[in-house]
Parts: structure tokens; C-alpha cells; sequence
């Protein structure tokens, strides 16, 4: 016990940080996640880009990167793939902020790609509570979607065109991130 304070003492010596007193980097992300949020949905590509760099560079800096990749990269291709499928069935409209491709094909916009990948920055740090409880984190999470979307609609972001698709869109955020909460909880608890 001895020995493993004294290496953690030398341990934080070497790698001085502004985020070392626990909880700090939790709350530096949470800050990070809301302010790209707000970036990308009033700016687009040109507010959001710097706003998820400064996370990355955050992530990088702090060595956590190699950590946070795989969520990173699961929730940019999940997140491209369901709001591509939600602008194709209706249930959103991002209207010239969609990226057309050559053959008619649309995609979801950057800033919203650019979104899920902030999300995926902040799954071990400031969204860590809600992957302790996979189950309340997707309730929370699901049941919490519908009122993002519903803001971005009010800053002119996204059109909604129906109620009722926007509960579906729940219900898929739910089992989404019950999903992915377990999977993540099960890796923290591996390693």
C-alpha cells in the first residue's frame, strides 16, 4: 500500500495536470459536451468543428484518447447511420444542412455526425454515472432525446415533421444507449 501511494505521488509529479483533482476532467467534459452542443446546432460545421477538436485535443492531452476510440467510433458510424435513416424516413429534416451525394443519396450533416462523436468523447468521463446504470442512463438518455431535438428545432436546425416519430426516435435512443451503456460498463470493468 506503502509503495503504490509513493508511485502515485511520482506518478503526478510527472504528468502535472489542470485537471488532476478528481473530478475535475468529468466536469471540464460535461462543460466541453454542452458547449459543442450548443456549437454545432447555432453554427453548424464552422462553430462545432472547433468545439469537438478542442475535445479531441482535451482527450489526446489527457492520454485518454486510445480509451474513448472505440465510442468514438462506434457512436460517429451509429449516429451517421440512424439520423441518415431518420432524414430518409421523415421523422427529421435538416433540410440544406444534408450532405448530397452523387445518385440522389442523402446523409445526415456533419454537425450532427460531429454530435455523436461528442458523445462518444464523453462516455468515460462526464456520462461515466449513467454507464454505472446502463438502464437509468437509457431512460434518462432516451426520454431526453425528443427535447434536444425539439431545441435544435427552435434554433431552426432540424424540422420535426411529426410527434410521433420524434417518440420512436425515443424508443430507438432507448435501446441505443442501453446498448451501448452496458457495453461500456462491461469494458471498464474488464480492464
Amino acid at each position: 500500500m506503502w509503495v503504490m501511494r509513493i508511485k502515485g505521488k511520482v506518478a503526478d509529479r510527472l504528468q502535472p495536470s489542470m485537471f488532476s483533482l478528481p473530478g475535475r476532467y468529468k466536469v471540464a467534459n460535461a462543460l466541453m459536451l454542452k458547449g459543442a452542443w450548443l456549437c454545432c446546432v447555432l453554427g453548424g460545421v464552422v462553430f462545432g468543428l472547433p468545439a469537438l477538436l478542442m475535445m479531441f485535443l482535451v482527450s489526446l492531452w489527457q492520454r485518454e484518447f486510445r480509451h474513448d476510440f472505440p465510442y468514438v467510433l462506434v457512436l460517429g458510424v451509429t449516429g451517421l447511420c440512424l439520423d441518415t435513416f431518420w432524414l430518409h424516413t421523415g421523422v427529421l429534416d435538416y433540410g440544406a444542412a444534408a450532405v448530397a451525394l452523387p445518385l440522389g443519396f442523402t446523409l445526415a450533416p456533419a454537425w450532427i455526425v460531429m454530435l455523436w462523436l461528442a458523445v462518444g468523447l464523453s462516455i468515460r468521463h462526464s456520462l461515466i454515472f449513467l454507464v454505472n446504470r446502463p438502464l437509468f442512463g437509457a431512460l434518462l438518455v432516451g426520454c431526453g432525446s425528443p427535447l434536444s431535438y425539439l431545441t435544435g428545432e427552435r434554433f431552426g436546425a432540424v424540422v420535426i415533421p411529426s410527434m410521433s416519430g420524434l417518440m420512436v426516435l425515443a424508443a430507438v435512443w432507448i435501446v441505443l444507449f442501453f446498448a451501448v451503456f452496458t457495453w461500456a460498463k462491461t469494458r471498464l470493468t474488464t480492464d
